[in-house]
C-alpha cells in the first residue's frame, strides 16, 4: 500500500467517525431533553397519581424547551452573520444601499450598485454623488444630467442600428451635481443634436450628420399677381 493510499484511508476514517459523531450528537441532545425530565418526574415521584402521563408530558416539555433553545441559537447566529456582512458592506461600498431611490453625497461604485444578471438602473436620483466605474452607461430614456461638475466624460453616439449589450442601461434617472469617473456615456442618435454642444462631453465617436432641410418654394399669391397686372396696365396707359 502506497503512502498516498494510507493517507487517504486515514482521512476517510476520520471523516466517517466525524459523520457518525455528528449523527450521534444530533440524536443525543433531543433524546436526552426528553428522557431527563421524564426520569426526573419518575424519580422524584412528582404527580405520581398521573403517571405515566406526567412522564410523557414533562418529556415533551423538555423536548420543546430544547427546540426553542436551538431556534434561538439559530436566530443569534443568523444575526451575527448578517451584522458581519453589513459591516463588510459598509466598509466596501460606503453604505450605498442598492435598493434606495435617492442617493446624496455618496461615492457609488456602479459594479456594486447593479447586478450583472440585471444591468438596469431605473428610477433613481443621484445628488452630488461620484459615479465610479469602469463602466459603460447607456442613457436610454427619460434621463437628465444637471449641474454637472467640471470633469470631462467620454461620450459615444450610437448608430441606433445595433443592440447595446456591454454596459448598464439607465432609465428614468436624474443626476444633479454629479461627477463621473472612468465612465463612458452612450447616447441614442436622436438625442445627440440637443447635447453635442456640452463642453464636458468628450465625443470619442463620429457624430451623426444633420440632414439639410429642403428648400421650400413659395407658391404664387393670386392677389399679388392681380395687383401687379393692374400696376403694369396703368403704366402702359
Amino acid at each position: 500500500m502506497t503512502l498516498l493510499k494510507k493517507i487517504d484511508n486515514f482521512f476517510s476514517g476520520i471523516e466517517w467517525k466525524l459523520s457518525l459523531g455528528t449523527l450521534v450528537w444530533g440524536l443525543l441532545f433531543p433524546t436526552g431533553s426528553f428522557l431527563l425530565p421524564a426520569w426526573g418526574v419518575w424519580a422524584g415521584g412528582v404527580l405520581e397519581s398521573y403517571s405515566p402521563l406526567s412522564w410523557i408530558v414533562f418529556g415533551f416539555g423538555g423536548l420543546l424547551l430544547y427546540s426553542i433553545s436551538v431556534a434561538l441559537i439559530g436566530v443569534g447566529r443568523q444575526r451575527s452573520v448578517r451584522s458581519r456582512y453589513d459591516a463588510n458592506f459598509m466598509r466596501d461600498t460606503g453604505g450605498v444601499d442598492p435598493m434606495a431611490k435617492v442617493f446624496e453625497n455618496k461615492r457609488i461604485n456602479l459594479n456594486d450598485l447593479v447586478l450583472p444578471s440585471n444591468p438596469i438602473i431605473d428610477g433613481k436620483t443621484f445628488v452630488d454623488c461620484e459615479i465610479v466605474g469602469p463602466a459603460n452607461l447607456y442613457l436610454e430614456a427619460a434621463n437628465g444630467i444637471n449641474d454637472h461638475r467640471d470633469n470631462a466624460v467620454d461620450a459615444v453616439a450610437l448608430s441606433g442600428e445595433r443592440v447595446f449589450y456591454n454596459g448598464f442601461l439607465v432609465r428614468n434617472c436624474q443626476f444633479r451635481g454629479c461627477r463621473f469617473h472612468r465612465v463612458t456615456l452612450f447616447f441614442h442618435p436622436s438625442e445627440v443634436s440637443e447635447i453635442r454642444h456640452l463642453r464636458w462631453l468628450n465625443w470619442i465617436s463620429p457624430l451623426p450628420t444633420q440632414p439639410n432641410l429642403p428648400m421650400i418654394e413659395a407658391s404664387p399669391n393670386p392677389a399679388l399677381s392681380d395687383l401687379k397686372d393692374r400696376q403694369d396696365a396703368d403704366k402702359t396707359a
